[in-house]
């Protein structure tokens, strides 16, 4: 009979995790002032333009970008030459902008690591963290372990809108591809401790 408890239990707490897998990846903060907006490396066309929403809103003066290569139209660059083109973000002034650069971040621990240091380098103690709604959760985790060692802090700011359908990522086969993948990621940095 316990067996049988048990094993209802856990195939509960299973089907309760496989409904809100999406949901739980997001890690979301009220805004406040801070003294950068950090937006996270990828490549993701909507996080550029959310930080910059948010530093019209006042949070921030400051946005600390990735200086990472950038592949489209059959076009071989880096972010920092396409805004020196006045191709993206030319509204930004080069003192609206720290670069972390040469060479650009590996994974979103290296990111989280390099931006501490960075950070840290020109005084700076808090920021607002943008990245994917799908991708919060785990940036936070290493943000928050990052910055715990030198007295930093971050708060998670997600794109919003998010235009991934999280609450129910099964019915689409591209966002139950990314779902399962972030928890993956999730699991393989929890087994390596890199969230301490």
């Amino acid at each position: 009979m316990r067996r049988i408890v048990v094993s209802c239990v856990l195939l509960a707490l299973v089907g309760v995790w496989f409904v809100n897998a999406g949901n739980l990846l997001i890690a979301v903060d009220q805004p406040v002032r801070v003294d950068a907006i950090i937006v996270l490396a990828g490549n993701a066309p909507d996080r550029l333009p959310y930080a910059e929403r948010l530093m019209r809103q006042g949070y921030a003066n400051l946005l600390v970008v990735s200086n990472e290569q950038v592949h489209t139209h059959g076009l071989e660059t880096t972010w920092l030459a396409l805004h020196k083109a006045g191709l993206s973000a030319p509204e930004l002034r080069d003192d609206e902008l720290l670069v972390l650069d040469d060479p650009p971040p590996e994974s979103t621990l290296d990111e989280a690591r390099r931006d501490s240091a960075l950070l840290q380098a020109h005084g700076l103690h808090s920021v607002l963290l943008v990245t994917d709604a799908f991708h919060s959760r785990r940036a936070t985790l290493l943000f928050r372990a990052a910055f715990a060692h030198a007295g930093l802090s971050v708060r998670s700011t997600p794109v919003q809108p998010d235009p991934l359908d999280l609450a129910h990522w099964w019915s689409h086969g591209p966002t139950a591809r990314v779902v399962l993948e972030e928890w993956s990621k999730l699991a393989l940095y929890a087994v390596e401790g890199a969230y301490f």
